[in-house]
């Protein structure tokens, strides 16, 4: 049995080093830096305030990352609640706007985005990306294929229509 120091570190170290993939993954949900931000800060609180339904040390990773999902659809409700008819412009998140591929996967619809960012932004096997979404491992391959397959169009599209 752990001592809750013990228990805390754990905790403290394992979220510091999953920050910066919970906080790719908010980015690819959310409009803002800022946004994500909040995100990583309320899915790391709301880990710490359940940490006893933690089963494993191994669960806790998934876990946050399934508290970021969570926490990043909360404020896109808010926003959408906030902001109901007024259009705002698509940015690409600055961490994924490296390669231009990436700008197109944050204009995907969130049930193939996120797939495609756990499974290859961040490099999560399957499994572990239908465990963090709470589909069957099948779902997620098809959504994962069913979104390059829409990626690959979009790219096409516009590579020959402003030429």
């Amino acid at each position: 049995m752990q001592s809750d120091q013990e228990l805390n570190e754990w905790f403290a170290r394992t979220v510091e080093e999953g920050r910066l993939s919970m906080y790719r993954v908010a980015r690819g949900m959310v409009r803002t830096d800022a946004d994500a931000e909040d995100a990583v800060s309320a899915a790391t609180l709301s880990a710490f305030e359940h940490l006893g339904r933690i089963r494993s040390q191994e669960a806790l990773p998934g876990y946050l990352m399934r508290c970021v999902i969570n926490a990043c659809r909360a404020i896109l409700r808010r926003q959408k609640r906030e902001i109901a008819t007024e259009e705002l412009e698509e940015v690409a998140p600055a961490a994924l706007a490296e390669t231009p591929a990436w700008m197109y996967v944050h204009q995907l619809p969130e049930k193939y985005r996120l797939p495609i960012l756990l499974r290859y932004a961040e490099n999560m096997p399957l499994r572990e990306v239908s465990r963090i979404l709470r589909l069957p491992k099948g779902t997620v391959a098809s959504r994962c294929s069913r979104g390059l397959e829409i990626l690959r169009k979009q790219m096409i599209k516009e590579g020959s229509g402003d030429e």
